[in-house]
Order: structure tokens, then sequence, then C-alpha cells
């Protein structure tokens, strides 16, 4: 005779990039093994390996994880972590303007509750993936998916370069549509490489002002007593 099986309560979340519904089960057993040994391992890539392969379990929608943005990825963990452990984390805070450490980082953290949520992909109002180069040309950008993570983490110039020429989705102008599969290598460098210096700032901005996770903590210093308003932004701040 086989052993009974357990219920599981599936959620219902709107993914943030497209506004879809997209229903999900909280992680079990098995799922926090895989997350353990991530996090034992402590390896960037090997953290975001094991929440995708989390994501894939536990989400019921029909849904490509891989084409994903990574805030749709974040926004999606914290909501499982919330049901499957608790909707409450506890993080330490070090506000700045420390009156105590003349105006500077607070030398102590101050432990402050985050309902995870409450956290949400906040999009800024001037934020566009479509960037009018000039008056006729422009270029349509896509997100960083999960495979451009180790991408997003690094700050040198070769690495930026290569987010930015893996990011763009198609180049247009008034009359034709170039899109990103029709372009080579060598012609895309080409033009990225012809932009000036206010057409190329255009385009890290578009990186720069992205949706992201985000959530604001008002809270006392537990150093000086002062009201301190903090923003949190991206995934592994929510667990530090």
């Amino acid at each position: 005779m086989s052993l009974p099986k357990l219920n599981v309560p599936v959620y219902e979340t709107v993914l943030p990039s497209t506004e879809k519904v997209i229903k999900y089960r909280p992680f079990l057993v098995k799922e926090e093994k895989v997350l353990l040994t991530a996090m034992e391992d402590g390896k960037n890539d090997t953290m975001m390996n094991a929440v995708k392969q989390v994501l894939k379990n536990c989400i019921q929608s029909k849904l490509d994880l891989d084409k994903l943005p990574t805030f749709d990825l974040e926004f999606l963990f914290l909501r499982l972590r919330a049901k499957s452990v608790g909707e409450e984390v506890t993080i330490g805070l070090k506000p700045w303007g420390c009156p105590q450490n003349d105006g500077e980082l607070c030398a102590k953290s101050t432990e402050v509750k985050i309902n995870l949520e409450e956290v949400k992909v906040v999009k800024e109002k001037e934020h566009n993936s479509k960037i009018m180069l000039d008056d006729n040309v422009g270029i349509k950008m896509r997100y960083p998916d999960i495979s451009k993570m180790d991408l997003e983490i690094k700050n040198d110039l070769d690495t930026g370069m290569k987010l930015i020429r893996e990011s763009v989705d198609m180049i247009f102008t008034s009359e034709e549509t170039y899109e990103r599969d029709t372009i080579s290598e060598t012609e895309l460098n080409d033009f990225i490489d012809s932009l000036n210096t206010e057409q190329f700032a255009k385009i890290r901005d578009f990186f720069e002002t992205m949706p992201k996770l985000s959530h604001t903590a008002k809270y006392v210093c537990s150093t000086c007593g002062e009201e301190k308003e903090t923003t949190i932004t991206g995934l592994n701040s929510f667990f530090g």
C-alpha cells in the first residue's frame, strides 16, 4: 500500500515584466536541499542555478525561465521564499549619516524586520527599452536574463561592453528594422564603437534605471536613536 500524499497549497502572483498571473507552490524539503547545497558552495553562479532549479520545480504556469529578466526571477524567488519559510526576515542595516561616526556609515548594524510580501519590483518613470540615438536611428534593448547574471555583477570595461552587446534586441531607423539575429558580431561591434559619449551614456542609463527589487525600510538606529530610512535593492540584500 502506497503512502498518502500531502496537499500542497498553490498561490498566485503577478509577473512584473508582463503582468501575467503566475501560479506556484511553496518549495519543499527537496528544494531546500538544493538551496543549502548551493549556499555551502558559496559561488554566485551556483546559487543562481539553484534558484532557477527551485523556480522550475515550483512554478506551475508555463514560463521560460531562461528568457526571464533577472528582476522577474528574483521577484518570483522572493515570493516563493515568503510562502515557504515565512514572510518576515531580519537583516542588519548600517545607515548613513551617523552622528557618532562623523556623518559616515554607522559602525554598528541595526536589526530590521522586512516583510517580503511588501518588496516590489520598481521601475523608474523615465526608463524605456527603446532609445533614440539621434533623430533617425534608435536601438531597442532587452533585459539581461539569468545567463547574464555574472556580467551584471562585474564592473569592468570588457564585461560591461559584452553585456551591452548581448542585450541589444534590435537597431532601427524610420524606414528599416535590423533584428539582432540578422546583425553580425563585427557589424554590432562597429556600430557600438561609432557611438559618441552622449549616445553611449543613454545606453548605460538603460541598465542603471532598469527595474529592480526594491524596498524602503524605516527604522530607529540602535546606535544613535535617530529615525532612519534605507532603500534596499537586489535579491541578496534581503538575506544579509
